[in-house]
Formats: structure tokens, C-alpha cells, sequence
């Protein structure tokens, strides 16, 4: 089976490349008994290997969901029988192991999938829960955080896959304690965060299991460039000293020398343990800011407000994660808010405590204005937000544009012509594209997140079903001769834009007169 990847050297990719392409080559080419492949050619591939200083590994298989939950698979040493069954798998693991056995076999009970058995680290991967999402976004997030583009984006029954194919793998030593095994683990951790900012990235998830095997129906996107892993572990040394930054040397106004945290509700919150989520304006997240916020009015240092009300989280009932938590905390010392909400303590008090104490200080909760440029900034903004939601609404994969004049547009958008060309100007979010000229001129409007989504659609319909032998597959012992050079985000949004305009015999959504 072959996909045809649009790229400007493009050819039809297998899967087993793309599977061999992650794995760095760390199975045999062939199974070692029953293979189909031509005897000549598997004595020049075993004489090879002969000489080959580094051992081959094995990954482990399973055929459903259902089977991997029970602990079912199979112990897969050769991409000859990855490209067999690749057809009846879900999932793999895409990282190598030192080898694999069974608890029993014929049950296929798996066994030595262990982070421990770990040969090397091949990927990072992270899930995407949801298929509401903003795909763009993934990618915008990449380049604004100086992360490459990721080398895969699978399709999952319920969300995505999203993979980075190291250039040098992450090679596991028992006699280094596992140091770099701690390395990857953390490297892992730091790009889900960074990107958790911009796509709803699942940050708990076991980082180096099993993953959704790459097959025809599931592959939206790949790039066969891999991502420098020297230059990974730069970025996340600088993303781990910004973090520290960003939270313990937040700068705020010292506006008021009144002690809130020396006050009795104070203390009565601050020893309730059974506060929970879902009460409005009353939660544990409101909790949290109202002490954060009395921490920052009485010019308690940040790192002082931390310790205690992380003391305060781990003896709720219901905790906030460290994530949720430490989000809170440094919107409190933000500057945004300048003091806590009086009817809010008050709800928290009634609500969580024996009522017995009342509020008593000053109240101080409200929004500083921002200074009239950012306000006109964010005037643009808000309109921009305005357009993109309309054309979420009347836009879809199929037909990503919405056309019509100008006038019509501004009309459609509830703003001046003007407003909308200063708009349009100074956005990174919108595409216009104009036909015509003159009076006749139409205007095609874009959200370039539903371009994006319209361009993996596309993709997936250009999939090449081409049933392949696995000798045409692997023709040659070494297994990529051949590299390719993919377009940039940016170019591919371009060079598809012609291609989405005018694909379909239908017209795209029009702007209609109103009134």
C-alpha cells in the first residue's frame, strides 16, 4: 500500500517506510524464518548485518483497542511482518525494545514492554483528545515556540496523534542508571506543556507506550525531515529556565499594606479541605485565586504565596493539578486584579466553612484599563475573532472560502468597509483573496485554521491505494536512498490555495444583501 506524499519531489511512500523511518531501522529488514523475499537478496542483507555493530530490536504490536487493554499482541522483530499485518493492527510502539517475550503464548499475553527494556527512544509523540481542534494551531504553536515541524499527524477514532522522529535516537543504558531515558521523559514533558498553550494536548499520558499504528486511512500529514535532538534539548533547557522565570519573577504593583492574609476568613479558607469543582464563582478555583489575590494585595513575595497554598492544594479533598494550580497562581500576580472580591469570599465562606467568620478588609477586585493603543488594538482584535467565528460557522473543510464584494463582506460582519480592510491588513489568522478587478472585483475570505483542515482533507482524499509486494516495497538492503524536500506551513497553505478554490465544480458560500 502507497501514499502520495505533494511534495516537490513527490513518490509513493509506504507505510512500512514511514514505520521504518521512526524506528530508525532497528528491526531486521526480513523475519528470519518464512520470509518472501528473494534469497539472493537476504544473503546480501544478512551479510551486512553481520557487520553491523549495533543489535536489532523489537517492538510490540496489538490488533485492537480491546486486545491491548487485556494485555494481547505480538512481539514484531522485522518490517517484513509489519508490512503483513500492518493491515490488521491499531496499535504499535514506536519506540525499540531490547527484545519481547509472551506470559503465555498462545494467548498472546505480551511481555517486556517495560520502560526499562527500552533499547531507544525513536519518537516523541502526544495525544490530542478531541476532534474539536484547531490543527493550525498545533503547527502555528510550533513555529512561534522554535519547535520543528512535527514529522507525523495521525487520525485517531477520538482525536489525533502527533509524532517527532528524533535524528539521533535516545539509546537506553542500564549502567548509566537510565540517565537518558530521564532525559527523554523530561524533553517530553516540556514540549507537551509548551503546546498545551495552543492545542488541548494530553499532558499525562505515558510518553514513550503505545501509539496508533500509521496506516492508509489515518496518516494526515508527514515530513521526513527529522527533528535535531541536539537542538531539542537546547530548546528545552531555554523552555525550562523561562518557565522558572516566568513564575518566580513576576513583577507587580505593591498598592496596598493592608494584610489580607492576616484576616480570619483568610485562614478559615485556607484550612477548608473539602471545597470542590462546579459551584459558580464558589469552587476550588476560586478559592485558590481569592488567596492568591489576598497573598498578592498584602505584597507577600510569590514564592511565599507558593509554598503555602500549595500546602493548601494538597490538602484538599479534590486537588487542582500542578498545571491548573500553578495557571492560578500567576494569574493572581499577574497585575490584572488588585485585590479580592468581597462577595466571592463571602459565597467561598457560607458555602465551605461553619460560618462562623465573616469578611472584614478592604475590597479591592477589579480590572486595570489598558492604555488607549492596546485598547484599539484590541478593538481589531475583536473584530478579527467576530470574522473567524462567522466563517466557522458558514465555512467547512470542503469549502473553506467565503466570498463576496467588500461592501457585502462589511455588511455580513457588521463593521465599516474600512474597519474591515484595517482588519484584514493586520491579521495572521484570515486569507483574502481577491477576483476580478473593479466594480466587478469579489473577495474570497479564508480562516487559515479551515485552509489548513481543508489541505489535511485534501490529502486524504489524494491517498494512492496501490497494492505492493513487500520485495517492491524494500527493493535495496539500505532503506531510504532517496530524500525528499516537503514545503514549508506557509508554502503549503499557498501552492494549495488554487488547488482548494477551484477543486469543486460547487460555489463557495456567498455573502448575500441584507435588508
Amino acid at each position: 500500500m502507497a501514499i502520495t506524499m505533494h511534495g516537490s519531489n513527490s513518490y509513493p511512500l509506504s507505510i512500512v517506510e514511514i514505520m521504518q523511518f521512526m524506528t530508525h531501522n532497528s528491526l531486521y529488514l526480513y523475519k528470519k524464518k518464512g520470509t518472501f523475499a528473494p534469497v539472493d537478496r537476504v544473503s546480501v542483507y544478512e551479510a551486512q548485518e553481520e557487520k553491523n555493530p549495533y543489535r536489532k530490536g523489537a517492538v510490540f504490536v496489538s490488533p485492537s483497542k480491546d486486545d491491548l487493554e487485556q494485555g494481547k499482541g505480538y512481539v514484531v522483530t522485522s518490517y517484513e511482518t509489519l508490512q503483513k499485518k500492518s493491515q490488521q493492527l491499531t496499535h504499535w510502539t514506536p519506540n525499540t525494545y531490547r527484545g519481547g517475550t509472551y506470559y503465555d503464548f498462545k494467548k498472546r499475553l505480551i511481555k517486556g514492554h517495560t520502560r526499562e527494556n527500552l533499547k531507544q527512544i525513536n519518537v516523541i509523540g502526544f495525544d490530542i483528545d478531541t476532534k474539536e481542534v484547531d490543527l493550525y494551531a498545533l503547527y502555528l504553536g510550533c513555529e512561534e515556540l522554535g519547535l520543528p515541524r512535527p514529522n507525523l499527524l495521525l487520525e485517531t477514532p477520538r482525536g489525533f496523534q502527533v509524532f517527532y522522529v528524533l535524528e539521533t535516537p535516545f539509546y537506553i543504558h542500564k549502567n548509566q542508571d537510565y540517565k537518558s531515558l530521564r532525559v527523554a521523559e523530561r524533553l517530553s514533558d516540556n514540549i507537551r506543556k509548551a503546546l498545551s498553550t495552543y492545542v488541548p494536548v494530553d499532558t499525562n499520558c505515558v510518553p514513550f507506550g503505545f501509539y496508533r499504528i500509521p496506516r492508509e486511512d489515518n496518516v494526515l500529514d508527514f515530513y521526513d525531515e527529522p527533528a535535531n535532538t541536539s537542538k531539542l534539548l537546547s530548546w528545552s533547557k531555554t523552555f525550562e529556565e523561562q518557565e522558572k522565570r516566568k513564575f518566580l519573577h513576576v513583577v507587580y504593583d505593591r498598592t496596598s499594606t493592608f494584610q489580607a492574609t492576616s484576616a480570619d476568613w483568610y485562614r478559615a479558607l485556607l484550612t477548608s479541605t473539602g471545597i470542590n469543582q462546579g459551584y459558580h464563582s464558589a469552587s476550588r478555583n476560586n478559592a485558590l485565586l481569592t488567596l492568591a489575590l489576598a497573598n498578592y494585595m498584602s505584597e507577600r513575595p510569590i514564592e511565599e504565596a507558593y509554598d503555602e497554598l500549595d500546602q493548601f492544594n494538597s490538602n484538599l479533598e479534590h486537588s487542582l493539578k500542578k498545571t491548573e494550580f500553578e495557571r492560578t497562581i500567576k494569574s493572581a500576580y499577574s497585575g490584572r486584579y488588585k485585590g479580592v472580591k468581597r462577595s466571592y469570599v463571602e459565597g467561598l465562606l457560607e458555602l465551605w466553612t461553619d460560618g462562623q467568620v465573616k469578611f472584614q478588609g478592604k475590597e479591592g477586585w477589579y480590572k486595570f484599563k489598558k492604555p488607549r493603543e492596546e485598547r484599539i488594538r484590541s478593538h481589531y482584535d475583536e473584530r478579527e475573532e467576530d470574522i473567524i467565528s462567522y466563517l466557522k460557522n458558514h465555512t467547512s473543510p470542503e469549502e473553506p472560502f467565503f466570498e463576496g464584494s467588500l461592501t457585502m463582506l462589511a455588511k455580513t460582519y457588521g463593521m465599516a468597509v474600512s474597519t474591515l480592510k484595517e482588519v484584514l491588513k493586520r491579521s495572521t489568522k484570515l486569507i483574502k483573496r481577491t477576483v476580478g478587478q473593479g466594480r466587478g472585483a469579489r473577495t474570497k475570505l479564508a480562516s487559515r485554521s479551515m485552509l489548513f483542515r481543508s489541505l489535511l482533507l485534501f490529502r486524504k482524499k489524494q491517498i494512492e491505494h496501490a497494492q505492493l509486494t513487500f520485495g517492491e516495497l524494500l527493493p535495496e538492503p539500505n532503506p531510504f536512498p532517496r530524500r525528499l524536500t516537503f514545503p514549508s506551513l506557509e508554502q503549503q497553505l499557498v501552492l494549495s490555495e488554487v488547488d482548494i478554490l477551484y477543486r469543486s465544480g460547487a460555489s463557495p458560500p456567498v455573502a448575500k444583501k441584507l435588508g
